[in-house]
């Protein structure tokens, strides 16, 4: 019989989150996400009315913003979470759990993706 080998299991902590989406940043350091509404630019012409915005915004708060701003493809999860909790102290806790949280409805939205620490991507 023929099984199939079981893959790793991957720790959250060891990988690399990069930002997939556009941002702005407001005056008070809170981030706006920017999501096209459309795939190709004719639709956005072409169903949409011109007052209306070609991108969808996503405003965050402060901690979303602090985990937005350091999902730069150089720092692990480990390293987020640590510096969540230098920025907010008890606060943030229990920041494990928060972020991955968080991290996963980002990546579900297609605003971030993950890879591993050698840059290669991570299957889904």
């Amino acid at each position: 019989m023929f099984f199939k080998a079981k893959e790793p299991q991957l720790n959250l902590l060891e990988l690399v989150p990069h930002r997939l989406a556009k941002y702005d940043m407001e005056e008070e350091g809170i981030v706006v996400v920017k999501v096209k509404r459309f795939k190709y630019d004719w639709m956005a012409v072409a169903f949409l009315p011109k007052w209306k915005s070609h991108y969808i915004h996503t405003r965050l708060d402060s901690f979303g913003s602090h985990v937005w701003l350091a999902c730069d493809g150089a720092r692990n999860v480990h390293a987020i979470a640590d510096s969540l909790r230098e920025e907010f102290g008890e606060e943030i806790e229990p920041v494990n759990d928060r972020l991955k949280l968080f991290l996963q409805m980002l990546i579900n939205r297609g605003f971030v993706a993950m890879h591993h620490a050698d840059g290669t991507p991570v299957r889904k």
